[in-house]
């Protein structure tokens, strides 16, 4: 053991104690406790699960939260990937909390859609592959969100292709920009 892993180790259990104690004087601060499983979590996956404390912690905090209307979807991503392997059923349950908490939300609030869509998309992907590409009313409302906010504009945008198609290896590219530029009358 070199002297930088006893140095984070001690930083490790410095922070968790932090957390600890954090929380204890905290008991309705759900956000910290959130906070908090997600950091036990992040450091039992960056060290190949060794740590069974962080481990009891982190699953202890995302029962104590898991009912609440929380905004951090991370949480569910990271306790979904715990469970995922050990407990399928259990995973696949979590991933879709995640999905109806983003879908609640992004009802709500587009900033949130936008804010926490990639992490949605990790849930999604996730529990399709658990639920062996079955798609279920809330991964169905997901994917429609997710469609009506990013390829409304796409979809409805015309595109010119016939330069493409048969792109004159003579014409160099800037004439071909010049060509299809749509503003050039203006």
């Amino acid at each position: 053991m070199t002297f930088m892993d006893i140095f984070l180790k001690i930083a490790h259990r410095f922070e968790f104690k932090k957390f600890k104690d954090a929380v204890k004087r905290n008991p309705n601060d759900y956000v910290l406790r959130a906070r908090f499983a997600k950091f036990c979590l992040n450091h039992y996956f960056s060290h190949q699960g060794v740590s069974r404390l962080d481990e009891i912690e982190a699953v202890k905090q995302f029962e104590s939260i898991d009912h609440l209307e929380l905004r951090e979807l991370e949480i569910y991503y990271l306790m979904g990937k715990y469970y995922q392997g050990q407990n399928d059923k259990m995973a696949a349950e979590v991933y879709l909390k995640g999905i109806k908490r983003y879908n609640e939300f992004s009802d709500r609030d587009d900033a949130m859609r936008h804010e926490f869509v990639e992490m949605a998309f990790s849930l999604a992907l996730n529990l399709l592959k658990l639920e062996n590409n079955h798609v279920g009313p809330e991964l169905e409302q997901f994917f429609k969100i997710v469609r009506h906010t990013y390829l409304k504009n796409f979809l409805t945008e015309s595109v010119v292709i016939k330069r493409v198609v048969g792109w004159p290896a003579s014409a160099s590219i800037e004439q071909i920009v010049n060509d299809e530029n749509p503003f050039k009358g203006l």
